[in-house]
């Protein structure tokens, strides 16, 4: 029994072919491809008209450095940013929020700071960080926020994670902007 396993798993020299050798590499007058693909001119592209030119430095002015062509930091939320944070404000509301009455709807819009803690903690921002965005859209001193403070503290969030410092004050143009209606300021009287 012995000596039939033992020749089973001898190799036998004589009849074992060897493997065929590998092809031969040649030298191609090109890089190799990669994945990353061609830029492709589609129809659109090229009938899109670019949005910034630069112009000719020098010649007219001295001191010339496309000052009008750089993105400045807005200081109003988008109506695309707006309904992002507001899909995030609706699936959280009224969470952990018991109301002293069935009928209190004022309870339901609202966002527990529990809530809103473990929210704008997915940011990764430091917890003091995340205080002072908490102090600027706080005005109820309730323990929780409504719409437009939930609205207005994700977008602070947001522009902290994009580099620009939280402000002292947020700006009027900023809550006016997070409940998606602009109230003209009042005006002065005109003489007779």
């Amino acid at each position: 029994m012995a000596g039939i396993l033992a020749s089973s798993r001898a190799t036998p020299s004589s009849t074992a072919l060897t493997p065929p050798p590998p092809p031969s590499r040649r030298q191609t007058p090109h890089m190799r491809q990669t994945l990353r693909q061609l830029p492709s001119k589609s129809d659109d592209e090229a009938s899109r008209p670019h949005k910034h030119r630069k112009k000719p430095l020098g010649g007219h002015k001295k001191h010339s450095h496309h000052e009008g062509a750089r993105r400045r930091w807005r200081e109003e939320i988008t109506a695309r940013e707006r309904k992002r944070y507001e899909g995030v404000w609706a699936s959280n509301r009224g969470l952990f929020l018991n109301s002293s009455s069935p009928d209190d709807a004022r309870t339901s819009e609202l966002v527990a700071n529990v809530v809103v803690r473990d929210i704008w903690a997915r940011s990764r921002l430091p917890v003091d960080e995340l205080a002072e965005v908490w102090d600027l859209v706080d005005h109820q001193h309730n323990g929780a926020l409504d719409k437009a403070d939930f609205v207005v503290g994700m977008w602070l969030i947001d522009q902290r994670l994009r580099g620009r410092k939280l402000p002292q004050k947020v700006g009027d143009s900023v809550w006016e902007s997070a409940t998606g209606v602009k109230v003209p300021g009042p005006r002065g009287r005109k003489k007779k």
